[in-house]
């Protein structure tokens, strides 16, 4: 994968639903549930669009269904907050095959915006629209939804790729082995040794410094974070940058990257002690998702 291709996806997964600093909000805050979870009788207004809600993951599989963190502006790109949303899911057809669903609202605490979750399955691979409704104003945004089979990123029941991740005693040619300042404790055993050793691993690719969205800045300290703040038992934490070399002119993926043939970042994977992906989260990390991870990992 060379510089373009991993580029152009992140174009994909984020350019393509635009709106600059939206997704600075993926930090600890004030978290609400709309309507206890559930939408009552909202339906979807009719007119025009006003509202531009914005995802930003690259993709979501069929299968069990997982939360859904987006934010939301008014087309005049002010940001909504603490807004009772409720959300639908649809065809692009504008056949209506869900919702409506209630949202959890998470308030940032930095700049940007703050967060919506709603939880939803996908049961076929398809582009489908995400529609959410304020009141009389609406909204829609596309979710890409794939089979495992079509994924373009590793999925769970793979076997994770053993490769030789930076650490504080061998930088293995990176110019910085973490951007993050200060630099997260997450660089202390490499991925290719915790495999071989059993370990259950939890294993995020981000570069908080030279990140191409603002997604992925705050990733890296919302996974240390939870890895400091809970017991974990014998799990292994790793942080990979993306560049092993950064010229903004000619960055250099690094090997890890490559080996995992990653379309885009961030990208949090849990792996057990099989070696084997358990599950995996890209784009807005919230503290709540890394944590059921971790979970779900170790229980």
């Amino acid at each position: 994968m060379d510089r373009r291709s991993f580029l152009k996806g992140s174009g994909v997964a984020l350019g393509a639903v635009g709106l600059g600093g939206l997704l600075a909000a993926c930090a600890d805050g004030s978290e609400r549930d709309s309507a206890d979870g559930q939408a009552g009788v909202a339906e979807i207004p009719s007119g025009e669009a006003t509202l531009a809600p914005t995802i930003a993951t690259f993709e979501f599989l069929t299968g069990s269904p997982r939360k859904v963190p987006f934010g939301v502006r008014t087309m005049d790109n002010v940001e909504v907050r603490d807004a009772d949303i409720t959300v639908y899911l649809r065809t692009l057809e504008g056949e209506v095959i869900d919702g409506p669903l209630g949202t959890t609202y998470t308030e940032a605490t930095g700049p940007g915006l703050g967060l919506y979750v709603v939880e939803l399955g996908f049961d076929e691979a398809g582009t489908f629209e995400l529609v959410a409704v304020d009141g009389d104003s609406y909204g829609m945004a596309a979710v890409p939804v794939v089979t495992p089979e079509q994924s373009k990123a590793p999925v769970p029941g793979q076997a994770a790729t053993a490769v030789a991740t930076p650490t504080e005693d061998n930088e293995r040619g990176y110019d910085k082995i973490c951007t993050q300042d200060p630099p997260c404790g997450m660089h202390d055993v490499n991925l290719e040794d915790a495999l071989a050793g059993g370990k259950p691993v939890m294993l995020i690719f981000a570069t908080p410094e030279f990140c191409q969205t603002v997604v992925c800045g705050p990733a890296v300290d919302t996974v240390d974070t939870v890895r400091k703040d809970g017991d974990w038992g014998d799990s292994v934490w790793i942080h990979t940058e993306i560049y092993a070399h950064y010229d903004p002119n000619n960055p250099e993926l690094g090997k890890p990257v490559k080996a995992w043939n990653l379309p885009t970042e961030p990208w949090l994977f849990s792996i057990d002690p099989d070696g084997k992906l358990v599950d995996r989260l890209d784009g807005p990390m919230l503290p709540d998702m890394v944590e059921e991870m971790a979970q779900a990992l170790t229980a």
